[in-house]
């Protein structure tokens, strides 16, 4: 018999329970990266080591141009204009010979699941319930974790912990550094790694700063990706006074401290 989104929902949870505990460890290892907006992409550096025209490495100082949301660079002035003259179906061609790396990313930003995991966080900063619940699985069928704790169901996340805590930071947003993307059939993982700030009462000018990470589940549901899992995973980032009390783990809003029941 074919499984339910339902019952896909609540073994991927499972399965994630486990791997949300390696998720943060590998939050906490994250290296400071510059920030870059979800909403956008890096364009000044290549994604590419080889030049799609010459298959020579890439040389930093040749022109780069912009291909399906990526930044493509070359080995040499003049591999530009060749590329240029290429048809998109041509230059895909070419850049799955010689920079399957590119390949991989252009195929992550037009992806459905990456663009609903975006719609997440949008619909977060606008505290916009609808457009949240039009992004998951209803009737109980998708399942959230929160910093390994089970949250439950996503309407029960919602209106416990979420809605709650949006209240207290208006304008909430995540400042993303890495996204990626593993499809599997129907089913696809996207991974987030960022930081968001949220509200100090004993500090209103000096807003504490969080490291998160997020991973969806999102599957098919009649032609319509939709969340079947939410794992989200936070730590507050070190601050330089050692002597300064460790903050716990907060959830998207400005409650540290808050305990899963």
């Amino acid at each position: 018999m074919k499984p339910s989104n339902a019952m896909l929902s609540r073994s991927l949870a499972a399965l994630l329970l486990g791997a949300g505990i390696v998720t943060a460890a590998a939050l906490a290892a994250q290296p400071e990266q510059p920030a870059v907006p979800a909403q956008t992409q890096p364009a000044s550096k290549p994604i590419n080591k080889l030049c799609p025209i010459m298959e020579n490495e890439v040389d930093a100082d040749a022109p780069t141009r912009q291909f399906k949301g990526v930044t493509i660079g070359f080995c040499c002035p003049g591999c530009d204009r060749k590329w240029d003259r290429k048809s998109d179906e041509a230059k895909m061609a070419l850049l799955t010979k010689a920079a399957p790396e590119a390949v991989a990313a252009i195929n992550a930003l037009n992806s459905p699941a990456l663009k609903i995991a975006r719609e997440y966080l949008a619909a977060c900063g606008r505290a916009d319930v609808a457009a949240l619940d039009a992004l998951f699985l209803d009737k109980g069928r998708a399942t959230v974790i929160e910093n390994a704790g089970d949250e439950g169901t996503w309407e029960t996340y919602r209106d416990h912990h979420l809605m709650p805590e949006l209240k207290e930071m208006p304008g909430f947003a995540v400042t993303m550094t890495k996204e990626d993307v593993q499809t599997f059939g129907a089913t696809s993982i996207v991974r987030q790694i960022g930081s968001f700030t949220v509200p100090d009462t004993n500090h209103p000018d000096a807003p504490r700063t969080f490291k998160a990470a997020v991973t969806y589940v999102v599957v098919d549901e009649g032609g319509t990706p939709k969340i079947a899992h939410l794992h989200w995973s936070s730590r507050a980032e070190k601050k330089p006074d050692a002597a300064a009390p460790a903050a716990r783990n907060a959830g998207h809003g400005s409650t540290p401290g808050h305990e899963h029941k």
